[in-house]
């Protein structure tokens, strides 16, 4: 039995970008505006005193991950996923080095594992801390292992493509794309063919991760924590097949079986109007009608799609609480554009 609660916080940082551009791209807030923002994320997390940190959305790496750990006295890990072409940190886009990032208190012993402490679960190029040559998305799930108080753990932190999911919404908007002559019926076949490729591509991101867990697990055979922003919900077929073959544990669902838990939330969030807009960044060039749809989606579907899971190892018993953070502003800002989830243990399983 532990003499204290662990806390694991799980967020998607939020980097501001449009992904328009080839020198740099679009930013949505000014460096003042952002700076405070991470001010505000640092401060947030200090006060939570979490055992363990998921990021994603770190931008720019390795500088994001250093500075936050400095301030909050943690260990630190970080893989970036997408930065287009670089050697040695220098390249285009000139503001985008993003990744996901893992933190825990000193003394945990927080290092990469060795056999697999990476793997891409989608996207082609190639992409290191020192050099990338990329042209469109990458995505990956990293790996570190932890020790507390004798129990050792791993942790697994990912962020998935985000395609449309079912919804109303888009599909009504499609529909009145045709009748107002705004798109060809070729065109809205062409649409609709790339929603699915991009429905397709989370779902293979979902079984590519399935099977890195298996695998990894196989190898080193310990309890683990996975989080992240999956960018769909665990109604996905997809998502219901991880959850089922892992045996996964869904803290915030168990402790809280009667909440919506969106952590994507267009209402109350106005940072989610920002990616919700029809336009990039510069509030003048319209975005091409996939984007549109998707922009219509973020501004007017709340979801559920950042997670904290449990692996089998553990049980319900052993968790005291589950619940969403930063889902109000602090001094009238929102750090981020997504809400953080945070689990409280009670307990964690026999080494």
């Amino acid at each position: 039995m532990n003499a204290r609660e662990i806390k694991i916080a799980n967020i998607n940082s939020w980097f501001a970008l449009d992904y328009h551009g080839i020198v740099k791209f679009g930013e949505y807030e000014t460096k003042q505006r952002r700076n405070t923002r991470f001010q505000l994320l640092a401060e947030g997390l200090k006060d939570l005193n979490a055992d363990i940190i998921g990021i994603q959305e770190a931008n720019k790496l390795p500088q994001y991950a250093k500075h936050l750990a400095q301030i909050l006295a943690y260990d630190t890990l970080w893989k970036i996923e997408n930065s287009g072409v670089r050697i040695l940190g220098y390249g285009f886009p000139l503001n985008f080095i993003a990744g996901n990032v893992i933190l825990a208190r000193r003394g945990y012993g927080l290092k990469a594992i060795k056999t697999g402490r990476s793997a891409r679960l989608s996207g082609k190029g190639i992409q290191t801390d020192y050099f990338s040559v990329h042209f469109s998305e990458m995505r990956s799930v990293m790996a570190a292992k932890i020790n507390i108080d004798g129990h050792a753990l791993m942790v697994l932190n990912t962020q998935l493509h985000y395609s449309l999911l079912e919804d109303q919404n888009w599909k009504t908007e499609l529909e009145n794309m045709g009748q107002k002559n705004e798109i060809t019926p070729e065109g809205k076949q062409a649409l609709l063919d790339q929603i699915q490729q991009g429905q397709k591509r989370t779902a293979s991101e979902i079984q590519q991760l399935n099977q890195f867990i298996r695998n990894l697990s196989a190898k080193v055979n310990l309890p683990y924590i996975l989080m992240g922003d999956f960018n769909t919900t665990v109604e996905s077929e997809a998502m219901q097949k991880l959850i089922t073959d892992l045996k996964l544990l869904d803290p915030y669902r168990i402790k809280n079986p009667m909440k919506k838990g969106y952590t994507w939330d267009p209402v109350i969030n106005p940072n989610a109007g920002y990616d919700g807009s029809a336009f990039f960044a510069d509030a003048l060039t319209p975005k091409d009608s996939l984007r549109k749809l998707k922009a219509l989606f973020d501004r007017r579907t709340p979801r559920r799609v950042d997670f904290v899971f449990l692996s089998h190892h553990f049980t319900s018993d052993m968790i005291k609480e589950a619940k969403l953070i930063f889902s109000r502003p602090l001094n009238d800002l929102f750090v981020s554009d997504h809400f953080g989830v945070l689990v409280v243990l009670k307990d964690l399983p026999s080494p």
